[in-house]
């Protein structure tokens, strides 16, 4: 089985920060080979916190912070050297709850931590790189987000957290219908406030969950077939063009040519 032989750790984010964060994610591995690793769309955005010596996206040098908004197609990093990454994994309303601003306008963007915030982001990134635990990256982050949480409190909006709740609880297998039946409100006005505050329409959500509610029973022995059915997905081809369409690779690729360091994140073969 290919490995990038990386050390990975989750941690939870606190009780105090759980309704805007999902987790932490530590990523560390030495060596001086190229490792080409993939990123797709789980639902959720991130922040980046990068000291490896060289990691790029299209050619481009990726910021020591940075954070990116929703995926709709997946995106491969190159990593030369040592891999140095701590994550903190928001949930899908996450950014804009922190930051305010329309979620949409993120979309499969990088933008570098120093440009939205100045300095404090600079300061953030050299004490989150200088600690030496994952735990202690973790608790520097989140003092971190609980300043910038504090000068915008905002409690999260019913219609998207009522939503959200609904969408993981059926795996993603619940219709638009459904949903605004629930809510009572109009599917134009559902879409709308998920575009702000989510950054997809709620039928682009719904796939991204169901397709990864398939991808945690993946593997070597899964009948696809059986699983698209219980997956929801019409008939196997229909699964696996969702799930290229994700991912780039078929569900027997995924399998054979990657190693996952994350949901939604593949150490990938050349």
């Amino acid at each position: 089985k290919f490995s990038l032989a990386l050390k990975r750790m989750q941690l939870p984010a606190s009780f105090q920060l759980s309704g805007i964060l999902r987790h932490h994610l530590s990523l560390q591995g030495d060596g001086s080979a190229i490792r080409k690793l993939r990123l797709f769309a789980d639902g959720n955005t991130s922040i980046v916190f990068n000291a490896s010596p060289s990691l790029t996206l299209h050619g481009q040098t990726l910021p020591e912070a940075f954070l990116y908004g929703q995926i709709t197609r997946f995106k491969d990093i190159d990593c030369r050297g040592p891999v140095r990454l701590f994550v903190v994994v928001f949930r899908p309303d996450g950014f804009h709850r922190l930051f305010g601003l329309p979620a949409a306008e993120l979309n499969d963007k990088v933008i570098s931590l120093t440009d939205l915030l100045g300095d404090r982001a600079v300061r953030a990134q050299q004490s989150i790189a200088d600690a030496a635990t994952p735990d202690e990256k973790a608790r520097l982050a989140e003092a971190f987000f609980k300043q910038l949480l504090d000068k915008r409190p905002q409690t999260p909006d019913p219609t998207i957290a009522t939503s959200l709740q609904l969408i993981q609880q059926h795996n993603g297998l619940i219709t638009i219908r459904n949903l605004t039946d629930v809510l009572y409100c109009h599917p134009r006005q559902l879409e709308r406030q998920f575009n702000n505050s989510i950054g997809l329409s709620p039928k682009q959500f719904c796939n991204i969950v169901r397709t990864h509610a398939f991808l945690k029973h993946l593997n070597t022995h899964s009948r696809l077939t059986g699983k698209a059915y219980e997956s929801g997905f019409y008939d196997q081809a229909h699964l696996i063009r969702q799930f290229k369409n994700l991912t780039g690779l078929t569900p027997s690729q995924y399998l054979r040519k990657t190693d996952p360091l994350a949901v939604n994140f593949l150490g990938m073969t050349t």
